[in-house]
């Protein structure tokens, strides 16, 4: 009889042990599963310095300004976040502020409206960058921006060109 329980104890662990292999297996990948997704999902939430501007980031050209090739001039804006970068290898912002060279900006971007705010020398020899306001002016025309803050209508924006308007002035760039 004894010899008879074990056997049948045998047995059944025996035929459960494929069962709990299963279980622990399954349990196991739908762990792995779980901790691959958070793992994805949190390198893509956890970066906030993803592009949000949609079409707009990138590398900009200014080709026209108010009808008239500038091409020549090899002036660039780009754009991340909220931050537009202007360079000009041919042009410089008329100021009498001395600073180390490159203007930057901040910019407001909904539908299609670009607002750019506000204007800053970059000074990096002090490590201060200069506001452009009354007391710091600065022109900077050639870079399309004849007052700050600017108010544009973004007329068109695709992968390659954008046109913006504001009163009579006209800019044509083109993304590269």
């Amino acid at each position: 009889m004894l010899i008879k329980k074990i056997m049948t104890s045998v047995a059944w662990a025996a035929a459960m042990l494929p069962r709990q292999r299963s279980l622990v297996f399954s349990l196991r990948n739908g762990l792995l599963a779980c901790l691959a997704w958070l793992f994805a999902l949190s390198l893509t939430f956890s970066c906030d310095k993803l592009p949000r501007n949609g079409k707009l980031d990138g590398h900009w050209q200014l080709m026209e300004r108010d009808g008239s090739s500038v091409q020549a001039e090899r002036t660039y804006w780009a754009i991340q976040l909220d931050l537009l970068q202007l360079r000009s290898f041919t042009k410089s912002p008329i100021t009498k502020v001395k600073y180390s060279g490159g203007v930057v900006a901040r910019f407001s971007h909904q539908g299609d409206s670009l607002i750019i705010t506000k204007g800053y020398l970059m000074n990096r020899v002090n490590q201060q960058d200069i506001l452009i306001d009354s007391t710091h002016q600065a022109d900077l025309s050639a870079f399309g921006i004849t007052e700050l803050p600017m108010r544009y209508k973004v007329e068109l924006l695709t992968d390659e060109k954008m046109t913006l308007v504001s009163g009579s002035h006209r800019l044509v760039l083109r993304k590269f």
